[in-house]
């Protein structure tokens, strides 16, 4: 079975950049797209940017709860970890997340509510706006141990594959840029946030992602080997996307 998903996901980096051959893929193993399916109701977000920072900024019904207000104006956050930085991530990736939100298949106390004012439009909106950010160039997020780094980095390179780990680079890409509209992107993400997924996935609180390799490859990940990959990927300087 792992070596069956290890093959799937492969191929499907492969052809990011074809998302029908992708479908075609999967279905010869068995499983599930990386895409969604054409009557999935989730094709690719065409949204408004200028729409979405109107979005951003505040709408009637998100009192309290402006997209501004946790992650900033252009994506980037407060800097502490506690909410994602966004700017310049997959379009389809944040309006997938915030569908999921929605729907309750990702749960979040904050988020969810949030979610659900919004109409399908307005997400794809502000899925845009955030996506548009990607110009915003800053320098590593943080200071981390060396060796801390160094493990983090032997794991998104190679993984450990005797317990299951598949090797992050495999679908978040060599410098950690996301690979498809699925899988996002982590360079420059705070690590205290992509700790906390992590953690989360491995959990079982998590279980929005593609083909369940999140959930499979988090299981078999120490706590120590989740905080330096989260180091490794926040260390990394974002570069123009």
């Amino acid at each position: 079975m792992i070596a069956r998903l290890i093959a799937v996901v492969a191929l499907g980096v492969a052809l990011a950049a074809a998302p029908a051959s992708a479908q075609q893929t999967a279905q010869r193993y068995g499983l599930p797209p990386l895409w969604p399916a054409p009557n999935a109701g989730l094709t690719e977000p065409r949204g408004n940017p200028q729409a979405g920072l109107e979005v951003v900024r505040g709408i009637e019904g998100l009192v309290g709860g402006a997209c501004v207000n946790c992650h900033g104006l252009q994506g980037a956050a407060d800097g502490s970890g506690a909410f994602p930085r966004l700017d310049g991530q997959h379009a389809w990736y944040l309006y997938k997340q915030l569908r999921d939100y929605a729907s309750g298949e990702r749960a979040h106390a904050v988020m969810t509510p949030i979610a659900r004012v919004l109409t399908d439009r307005q997400m794809q909106d502000v899925a845009a706006w955030y996506a548009a950010q990607a110009e915003i160039v800053e320098g590593p997020s943080g200071e981390f141990d060396l060796r801390v780094r160094q493990l983090g980095g032997s794991i998104a390179a190679t993984g450990a594959p005797d317990r299951g780990v598949i090797a992050c680079a495999q679908c978040h890409g060599m410098q950690g840029e996301g690979a498809g509209p699925a899988i996002p992107t982590l360079v420059g993400q705070y690590a205290p946030y992509t700790a906390l997924q992590l953690h989360l996935w491995k959990r079982g609180e998590r279980r929005n992602g593609p083909l369940g390799v999140m959930a499979q490859v988090a299981a078999g990940m120490t706590d120590e080997e989740i905080e330096a990959v989260a180091a490794y990927y926040a260390a990394l300087a974002p570069a123009p996307r």
